[in-house]
């Protein structure tokens, strides 16, 4: 007797080509503080698993290095602007339009209001269209007059 796909899908409780992804393991890779759990485990899997602490430590400090690497040669050649929380301030936004010249176009078009300095290099600013709050960084503000 011959099925066609349809009935053949209607039958199955799992749609085929979406079974590979049903076929989870159920493993604790959970990188947590130390505890050990209750049950005996195999030597292999708390090798597996300092492993895992280990490499998840060596991980998080390189980025952490590289995260202060690229911050610090961002912030190089910047010069340093400095605004007061309520100053009103325009945003850069590099939007080029089609077949305008981007010679004539405005690219500080967005206005916002400074809510906080987080540090020396970004703001907190309340853009006026929506008032959603966004992070900056100075070079992207500009003081409106």
């Amino acid at each position: 007797m011959v099925m066609s796909h349809s009935v053949i899908m209607r039958q199955c409780t799992v749609v085929p080509g979406y079974s590979r992804f049903l076929n989870v393991w159920n493993a604790d890779f959970l990188l947590s503080d130390g505890q050990v759990e209750d049950r005996p485990l195999s030597e292999h899997v708390y090798r597996v698993r300092e492993r895992l602490r280990l490499a998840y430590a060596v991980v998080q400090e390189a980025l952490q290095r590289s995260a202060k690497a690229a911050s610090t040669w961002y912030n190089r050649k910047v010069r340093p602007y400095e605004f007061s929380v309520g100053d009103k301030v325009r945003v850069y936004y590099p939007r080029r339009f089609r077949g305008r010249t981007p010679k004539w176009q405005n690219f500080f078009e967005n206005t916002g209001q400074v809510m906080a300095k987080l540090n020396d290099a970004t703001y907190v600013v309340k853009l006026d269209r929506g008032g959603v709050r966004k992070i900056f960084h100075t070079d992207k503000l500009m003081l409106v007059k």
